[in-house]
């Protein structure tokens, strides 16, 4: 039985300059007013988490259909042909009185990625987006990137619990990833613990990365255990932390919550069976060189997930999770990195 996926949230156009020179020791020898900076390449590729991670199940050998909104201009129609030329198929809302969502990645070598960000239509998302006959012939929901979208995280992410809810009561099983809270933007001012605690009771796992959480539960200082508990504690099954080049933590739901989610993608009983109360670390997969670590938790994530649509044990999911999310990196797009799990394993 073929299982099928919907990625939905943040979607959008990411511009990738290429940077040449070498020997930078700041960034502000990249970046000088008044200067030409010479770059090369026309990297542009489909972004935000929701097509990143859809792209790269359906790579995997899932079925997922993306689910967003964009303007009616002309860089929504160059998404919407990347997204075909990417073999993915898309329910896009065209809103006519917003514009397509575009990402300029300066991805500096030997610096942490900046990105410019113009969020358009994302920002107007809402849970009447979501198509329900697709719904209806899926098996997995995942929400990607919620604190860029000023719609669902508002009112304490009441749209983002409407959507949730409405997936865990047609018996989809459900996940949940984060980015990066502008401190700048109206985001910041949104009290995200009360949003965690609304959203994650509906959600069967939980992917954010270290600093995002820490971030929303207003706790910089705690370990990345005591932050999986508190998450626990909040209602999500499952929670695995992304940390980078330090790799992964874990912590899965018992017995009753993963033979829940066994039942709900009608696999034979016993399936899922190493995936039930574990918790733990997963190792970083080597690589011999960073190029920039555009969409790389996406990826990982489309990863784990895929893995586990289509059966495979705790232990290789979380390694096809560790191993793809570390190819990513190693070009400047989040796709032309990845493999099939086939070579992997």
């Amino acid at each position: 039985m073929k299982r099928r996926a919907i990625t939905a949230g943040n979607v959008g156009v990411d511009i990738s300059p290429i940077f040449t020179g070498e020997g930078w020791t700041s960034i502000g020898q990249v970046f000088r007013p008044g200067e030409i900076v010479h770059i090369e390449g026309s990297e542009i590729h489909p972004g935000g988490g929701a097509a990143n991670t859809g792209i790269a199940m359906n790579f995997f050998g899932v079925e997922t259909t993306v689910m967003a909104r964009m303007g009616d201009d002309a860089l929504g129609k160059m998404l919407l042909q990347m997204m075909a030329d990417y073999e993915t198929p898309t329910a896009f809302i065209s809103d006519c009185d917003s514009y397509t969502a575009y990402s300029v990645i300066l991805a500096v070598p030997g610096f942490d990625r900046i990105i410019l960000q113009n969020p358009g239509a994302n920002d107007r998302f809402h849970s009447g987006d979501i198509d329900k006959e697709i719904v209806r012939k899926s098996h997995l929901f995942h929400f990607g990137h919620p604190p860029s979208m000023e719609r669902i995280y508002e009112e304490d992410g009441r749209e983002m619990v409407t959507i949730f809810r409405s997936m865990k009561e047609a018996g989809l099983v459900t996940s949940l990833d984060l980015c990066a809270v502008d401190p700048a933007s109206p985001a910041a001012k949104q009290d995200w613990r009360r949003f965690l605690e609304n959203v994650l009771p509906y959600v069967d796992f939980f992917l954010p990365s270290k600093s995002e959480l820490s971030y929303m539960l207003g706790d910089c200082t705690a370990d990345v255990e005591n932050l999986a508990n508190q998450s626990r504690q909040m209602g999500a099954g499952s929670v695995v932390i992304k940390m980078g080049e330090k790799g992964m933590f874990y912590s899965t739901g018992d017995k009753d919550t993963i033979e829940g989610i066994e039942k709900k993608l009608e696999f034979k009983k016993g399936t899922l069976d190493s995936w039930i109360d574990r918790s733990g670390w997963v190792e970083p997969y080597p690589i011999e060189k960073e190029v920039s670590g555009l969409g790389a938790g996406d990826t990982s994530i489309a990863a784990l997930l895929s893995a586990l649509l289509q059966g495979y044990s705790f232990e290789t999911s979380l390694y096809l999770a560790a191993a793809e999310g570390a190819l990513c990196v190693t070009a400047y797009d989040a796709f032309s990195g990845l493999v099939p799990f086939e070579e992997l394993l």
